[in-house]
């Protein structure tokens, strides 16, 4: 047969598109054997006598193609059962395959001598429909010790070698196997000088899924292009064109449509669109189209009850131009925008109030549901949750949660394939501060205790995931095994909600509502602050933490997680009360409060975003 001439001006060429068949080898059954008379094999390919007892067929041969045999040693499991072709031995070529018109078979001699196999292990002869091509059927032998038998492993017949050394593997390969140009959903179209010699060209269907790493919309019509020989790169780019099934598709989603081409190891891309005029994409137009107008209707009809979906759907011809040969599928372009949440500040080490989004469409206007996206945090940028969410019914992916480190952050969304991925999300990770003063000489002194605590300041910092509390007492008024001090904080900044007030009268209610305490010093607190939170069922104050606390000459000093005060965003308003403890052997307890920081009726501290 003549091959494909590469050399001419306008050529398209659509062979060997396999028919719902995987590009890989097929998968094993029970026995280790595959072709046409077993369920999964490809029904237009069959091995003959002598490797295996002649089958039926009823298909037309197809003498049009290359076909090329290669035999592999087979790895084993642990109980030395054959699983797969070994990768590190290399595979057997037994030679050019030849075809046999008159006996319309595929045929080639394996000399086992060539190189010698090895005895001890199992071998695979498998055949590709063409160089770098699908594998149409495979069978597994074991070499028999005498050197002169194989043993199928199928069958459990022994085969004998010609002159105890060559096995003829003999083949059919039907017509069904490939495609012909008219009825083909995938093509080629060689411009003149695209190639600098003849070759073959094969378009092997793949079902695998997705067909190209991507994260776009994908749809059915994937296929593996190659050539034998194959150049690296044509001469000029030429033309790869597939019929996609448009059905639930806009007319703008249709004209959006575009070829996505994959080399393993390598990204994907998304080919320039040409037109691919030269493939007829309405397979329906061509049946009958040699009767009569009246057995010509009946024949379309009868075919739009009984052919596949897929042959009677309605397709556009997709088009992309190429410098190279590899796997190509089509989806629609995404458009990937920012739809939320870019450029806010927090302070470091808490989330940020507004999840970060995208938003997908294609065309615009038109959304895109069930898209992958994925998002990553740039260097020192905090952390996030939920990295890989889907876009929802209306195009949105939100990221779960996004933690922020301290100073400039950045966020990358991306979805594989989608114009305008990444998108750059940027955030701000502060440290916020507030510092209360009061004046000296207004603390309320008690008999029972020896020093009298006068506050005369105090600090709350957030940053890093932690709130920094200080208070500080004037001179001489500071006793760490007596002074009793209580941060009241209002973490939602509502009065309305908490604990109303700062004490057991209520004071100041109308200014701050304490949703948490920290209480520490002296020494019935044994040098721990005791985080507390404000439970509105019980109507009491509950324990959910200590932390360690440090006392100095003049006050003390103690960190608490944002997270133990139910990962608070930082944002507060607080006051600072203190009492003494009684440390009289007559009589136990704490004097009522002594001191308020700042004075009753004096608004509260307040720990707020620079943006707010």
């Amino acid at each position: 047969m003549k091959r494909v001439v590469a050399l001419a001006s306008a050529l398209a060429v659509c062979i060997a598109c396999r028919d719902q068949h995987p590009i890989t080898s097929p998968l094993r059954s029970s026995a280790d054997f595959s072709d046409g008379r077993i369920p999964g094999g490809n029904p237009h390919f069959f091995f003959l006598p002598p490797l295996v007892k002649q089958p039926s067929f009823s298909g037309t041969f197809n003498p049009a193609l290359r076909p090329v045999v290669e035999i592999c040693q087979l790895d084993v499991d642990i109980n030395d059962i054959p699983i797969a072709c070994s990768a590190t031995v290399p595979t057997i070529n037994p030679g050019i395959v030849q075809v046999d018109l008159v006996d319309e078979l595929y045929r080639v001699n394996w000399n086992t001598l060539l190189p010698p196999i090895d005895p001890t292990k199992f071998y695979r002869i498998q055949v590709r429909v063409a160089p770098g091509g699908s594998i149409l059927g495979f069978a597994d032998v074991d070499p028999v010790l005498n050197g002169i038998e194989l043993h199928n492993l199928n069958t459990g017949e022994f085969i004998g070698l010609v002159d105890g050394r060559t096995l003829p593997i003999k083949f059919r390969i039907e017509i069904g196997t490939t495609c012909k140009t008219t009825d083909c959903l995938a093509g080629t179209l060689f411009p003149a000088g695209a190639l600098s010699q003849d070759v073959f060209l094969v378009i092997d269907r793949v079902d695998a899924r997705p067909c190209v790493p991507i994260d776009v919309p994908q749809f059915p019509g994937c296929y593996r292009f190659s050539t034998d020989p194959r150049p690296e790169r044509f001469n000029v780019n030429v033309i790869v064109g597939m019929c996609a099934d448009n059905t639930g598709l806009s007319h703008p989603q249709r004209d959006l449509a575009q070829i996505f081409q994959f080399d393993p190891g390598l990204p994907a891309v998304a080919l320039a669109n040409v037109p691919a005029t030269f493939l007829t994409c309405d397979p329906g137009h061509l049946l009958g189209e040699q009767l009569p107008p009246g057995l010509r209707q009946l024949v379309r009809y009868l075919a739009s009850l009984l052919l596949p979906g897929e042959l009677r759907a309605e397709h556009l011809g997709v088009g992309g131009s190429t410098g190279s040969y590899s796997i190509f599928g089509w989806g629609l372009p995404a458009q990937l925008s920012i739809n939320g949440g870019n450029g806010q500040t927090a302070v470091s080490g808490t989330a940020v109030p507004i999840l970060p989004s995208v938003l997908l469409q294609a065309p615009p206007g038109t959304v895109i549901a069930g898209e992958a996206v994925t998002f990553t945090v740039g260097p020192g940028s905090g952390s996030i949750t939920g990295p890989s969410p889907v876009s929802d019914a209306n195009g949105i992916a939100t990221v779960g949660s996004w933690t922020l480190g301290d100073g400039a952050n950045t966020l990358f969304a991306a979805s594989r394939g989608a114009s305008g991925s990444p998108q750059m999300f940027t955030a701000t990770g502060v440290t916020i501060s507030a510092a209360v003063t009061d004046g000296v000489g207004d603390a309320i002194a008690d008999p029972r205790v020896l020093v009298t605590p006068d506050l005369v300041s105090a600090t709350a910092a957030a940053g890093s995931g932690n709130l920094a509390l200080s208070v500080r007492f004037a001179p001489g008024t500071f006793d760490a095994t007596a002074a009793h001090v209580v941060f009241n904080l209002d973490t939602d900044q509502n009065p309305a909600t908490g604990f109303p007030g700062v004490d057991a009268a209520h004071s100041d209610a109308a200014l701050l509502g304490a949703d948490y305490q920290v209480v520490l010093g002296s020494n019935s607190e044994g040098g721990t602050a005791k985080v507390l939170r404000w439970d509105a069922a019980s109507g009491s104050f509950l324990l959910v933490a200590t932390e360690p606390v440090s006392a100095g000459l003049a006050g003390y000093d103690v960190t608490v997680p944002l997270a133990v005060l139910g990962n608070d965003d930082g944002q507060m308003n607080f006051k600072v009360v203190v009492q003494s403890q009684i440390l009289s052997l007559l009589q136990l307890g704490y004097t009522g409060f002594q001191d308020y920081l700042p004075d009753l009726g004096v608004a509260p501290g307040q720990l707020v975003l620079p943006s707010r």
